[in-house]
C-alpha cells in the first residue's frame, strides 16, 4: 500500500485507521448479495502483484486491492459517521482526477438512479475505483465535506491530462506501445515478463474494446491499455472493436521473446 500509506502521511488522525487496516487483511462488513472485500497488506504481496501495483501506479491508478484498501477504510468510515452521527469530512488525500464534462454523481451504476449532486466540468474527483462496466467509484467535495457515489467513467480523467485526442491514421485500432517488429503482426519484446500493450481506437467508430475476450476501458482520449504477461514461449494478443453491439474490426497479433 506504499502508494496510499504516501498519501495519507498527512491525513487527520481519523484517517490514521487505514494504517491499522493495512497491517492485516481487512474484510468489508457483510450484506445480502454483496461478496466480502479483502484487502492484502503490501508486504504480503507476491513479486507480480507487486510489479503490476507498480505500473498501474506509475500511470496514476490503483490497483485492484489498492481500491480495495481505500474502500475498506472508506466505509469504515461511513460505520462509525453512523454511530457518532458526524458529517463526513474530506480525508486530506490529493484530489487528482477532474471531471471532462457537466454530469451527475449518481447513487448507483445506473443513470435512472437518484442524482446526488451535479458535477461541473474540471470539478476536482478522488477516483476510488472502477466500479463496473463504464462506471467509476468517485469522492467529491461539497464544502469541507464529502460524498461518496458514481459516475460514467468516460468523464474521469487526470488533472495533468489534456483533452485531446490519439490520432490512429486510417486504421479503427493502433497499437502505439511496444513498437511493431511487423506491423499489425508481430512485438518483440527483450524477456519474459508483464508487458503494457497502450492503444488508441478511431474516434467515434468503436465504442468497446475486448482483448483476449476481457472488456477494457476507453479513456476519453481514445486509448486503452493493456497488461499481458508473455512467458518464454511467446503469447497471442486478439482484440476486437465494437460499435453498438457489432464487430467492426479485429486485430491479431503475437507478442514473442528474443530478437
Amino acid at each position: 500500500m506504499g502508494v496510499l500509506t504516501e498519501l495519507l502521511k498527512k491525513a487527520p488522525l481519523g484517517m490514521l485507521v487505514l494504517i491499522f487496516l493495512l497491517c492485516g487483511d481487512a474484510y468489508a462488513h457483510k450484506k445480502k448479495n454483496h461478496k466480502d472485500i479483502k484487502c492484502i497488506p503490501e508486504d504480503q504481496l507476491t513479486q507480480e502483484q507487486l510489479r503490476n501495483q507498480k505500473f498501474w501506479n506509475h500511470w496514476h491508478r490503483l490497483t485492484k486491492n489498492q481500491q480495495n484498501c481505500l474502500i475498506l477504510e472508506l466505509e469504515k468510515k461511513n460505520e462509525m459517521i453512523k454511530t457518532i452521527g458526524e458529517a463526513a469530512q474530506c480525508p486530506k488525500i490529493p484530489f487528482n482526477h477532474r471531471s471532462s464534462a457537466n454530469t451527475s454523481l449518481f447513487l448507483k451504476t445506473d443513470v435512472k438512479s437518484k442524482k446526488l449532486k451535479a458535477i461541473k466540468k474540471n470539478d476536482n474527483l478522488l477516483f476510488i475505483s472502477e466500479a463496473s462496466k463504464g462506471w467509476g467509484y468517485v469522492s467529491i467535495r461539497t464544502g469541507n465535506k464529502c460524498i461518496e457515489g458514481y459516475i460514467l467513467s468516460k468523464f474521469i480523467v487526470q488533472k495533468d491530462e489534456v483533452d485531446t485526442t490519439k490520432k490512429v491514421g486510417p486504421e479503427l485500432i493502433s497499437i502505439i506501445e511496444p513498437k511493431w517488429k511487423k506491423i499489425n503482426k508481430l512485438i518483440i519484446i527483450d524477456a519474459e515478463g508483464t508487458v503494457s500493450i497502450t492503444g488508441a481506437v478511431q474516434e467515434g467508430k468503436i465504442d468497446q474494446i475486448l482483448i483476449n475476450e476481457e472488456e477494457e476501458q476507453i479513456n476519453s482520449d481514445n486509448s486503452f491499455i493493456y497488461l499481458l504477461f508473455v512467458p518464454k514461449t511467446g503469447a497471442e494478443v486478439r482484440i476486437a472493436g465494437n460499435k453498438n453491439g457489432k464487430k467492426v474490426k479485429e486485430l491479431i497479433f503475437k507478442v514473442q521473446v528474443g530478437n
